[in-house]
């Protein structure tokens, strides 16, 4: 015999209306789930780009504070360095932009890095090198452009005989558009292994010329091109970058030109 009586309408409708009642509730409280999950993943996005913005705000107002101290021999209207013939010898002038974090300029530098060497050890012309910075955003630190040059400077400052084989071991071992940059220690081991002593350590630390680097070189690279690299042989604008002994070719063409046109030691004796 079946135990209990059959339901009623009136009973079936309300058990049916209590179950609608708890799915809806389910429901809501589902909602109120996803809701309070998306609010406090867009909190944790929020909070991160505003510290984001912070460290970039911040270190832009630490670098407008940065006093602006020359490497020896800089003058603050050509805030270049300078390698190779004296100024005024007659020989090419050679204008070179480099950013650290600049691909083109590391495959620049991969090319042509030892006649640019050789030119300079033989007096064939005047290098006017200036570090640029411009691509610091390209790097997640926000100044790994600013920290290289800075560091190139410090080299230089030391001993310019060791700032090109500098140059050129950071663009060997460069890193990627859109990482970090390589770290101060990385820095410091190619100057050491560039011929630098540990005494670059501190000036690097220091910040010794991040002031020139944002104040006085960038301004003057950005005035000659707004991208890099920028080469120029005495004004005319070079841009024949990635050909192998194109550069060289042009430079000693050039002083070809210029003892020509000054009366080289072929006209001497006449």
């Amino acid at each position: 015999m079946a135990s209990g009586s059959p339901k009623s309408a009136s009973e079936r409708r309300e058990a049916q209306r209590e179950a609608l009642r708890q799915q809806r509730q389910a429901e809501l409280r589902r909602q109120r789930s996803v809701r309070i999950i998306i609010i406090a993943v867009i909190t944790v996005i929020a909070l991160a780009l505003l510290s984001v913005a912070g460290l970039f705000i911040y270190r832009a107002a630490t670098a407008d504070k940065q006093p602006v101290t020359m490497p020896t021999g800089v003058s603050e209207d050509a805030p270049y360095l300078s390698f190779g013939a004296e100024e005024g010898s007659g020989a090419p002038v050679v204008d070179l932009n480099l950013d650290f974090m600049c691909p083109y300029c590391g495959q620049f530098d991969g090319v042509n890095s030892a006649d640019i060497q050789e030119l300079v050890e033989n007096d064939q012309m005047t290098l006017h090198l200036t570090p640029r910075r411009f691509l610091d955003a390209n790097s997640t630190s926000g100044d790994y452009s600013t920290r290289a040059a800075n560091a190139l400077v410090c080299v230089y400052e030391e001993n310019p005989d060791n700032a090109l084989a500098f140059t050129t071991l950071m663009y060997e071992n460069q890193p990627a558009e859109g990482s970090a940059g390589l770290t101060d220690d990385q820095i410091l081991e190619y100057a050491k292994q560039a011929g630098a002593s540990d005494e670059v350590s501190s000036c690097m630390s220091s910040k010794t010329y991040w002031g020139y680097v944002r104040k006085a070189a960038e301004p003057y690279g950005a005035d000659l091109a707004s991208s890099t690299p920028y080469v120029a042989i005495d004004g005319t604008v070079f841009e024949d970058y990635y050909t192998e002994g194109a550069f060289k070719q042009a430079v000693l063409e050039a002083a070809g030109s210029s003892a020509s046109d000054t009366g080289g030691a072929s006209d001497s004796g006449r």
